[in-house]
């Protein structure tokens, strides 16, 4: 789809959401924003290098990113893609988390931690996941690069398939040039697919729920300058969940086990371990 839809195609769009767990949004930030990001997230890595987090060979996760700047305010919001996520979580909707990825080249294809659900990783507790992510794309995602991939409806119509037992060839990938944007339901199953010559892959991945419900993670602080804000465009608890402390007990959230003084690049690798343990033994 492209950006920029009245009130009966954000109606069959949504529609189109609920049935397959995702939707590529064409033209989702223009040529200038493109740049004016690309720079913002080369500015961060060398401002806030503890904000980064080195997850794996190729991946890299920048963290925490709200708090040190306002650059990436505009993406949270945008308003191309916010009419879309309205029309699919309605007028509860609230911002969760935001996060910056970046996927370099790697000759280790099979460093990548599987197909998975987000926010839960034990199967037995898909049904909690209730939460949508979208992701834009800074770079070019050609054939060539790694990109993502998702099984259609296992969302919802095949709700019951284990991710331990889908193939690695199966899924959709979902390739576009930069400025595109994928918005999926936490709860479909999804992987990157790595590719042998990629180039680096950079994205903007933020999440976004109901206010009733837990908040998805507590390693994005929300600060003043977003819950305090007085926008009549936005949604009307788009910044509510500010100081909700009730987190839902998944990857999102510090394990108990865990002393409060370890610095969180360290919990959130020790997070993402025991995850990967989880989906090894089949949730």
């Amino acid at each position: 789809m492209t950006a920029g839809c009245d009130r009966s195609q954000l109606e069959q769009i949504a529609e189109e959401f609920h049935r397959l767990g995702y939707l590529r949004v064409e033209q989702a930030l223009t040529a200038e924003q493109i740049e004016r990001f690309n720079a913002a997230v080369d500015r961060h890595w060398k401002d806030f290098p503890d904000d980064w987090i080195s997850l794996s060979d190729s991946f890299c996760e920048g963290t925490n990113i709200l708090p040190h700047t306002a650059d990436f305010d505009e993406v949270i919001e945008n308003r191309k893609t916010l009419d879309v996520l309205q029309a699919i979580l309605g007028e509860d909707i609230t911002f969760e988390e935001f996060a910056i990825m970046l996927r370099n080249p790697t000759a280790n294809l099979n460093e990548i931690k599987g197909w998975h659900r987000d926010l839960v990783r034990e199967y037995d507790r898909r049904h909690e996941i209730d939460a949508v992510s979208i992701m834009f794309y800074l770079t070019d995602v050609s054939s060539t690069d790694h990109c993502f991939c998702i099984v259609p409806e296992s969302h919802n119509r095949l709700l019951d398939m284990n991710p331990k037992d889908v193939p690695a060839d199966a899924g959709i990938d979902l390739i576009g040039p930069a400025g595109t944007a994928v918005i999926f339901h936490a709860r479909a199953i999804h992987n990157a697919r790595l590719k042998q010559n990629s180039t680096q892959r950079r994205t903007l991945q933020a999440y976004y729920s109901s206010r009733l419900d837990q908040r998805t993670n507590e390693w994005t602080q929300i600060p003043p300058r977003l819950y305090q804000k007085r926008d009549p465009s936005l949604p009307p608890h788009f910044y509510s969940k500010w100081q909700v402390t009730n987190i839902l007990d998944g990857v999102g959230k510090r394990p108990a086990d865990i002393a409060s003084d370890v610095p969180l690049s360290e919990v959130i690798r020790e997070v993402q371990r025991r995850a990967k343990l989880k989906m090894r033994a089949g949730g």
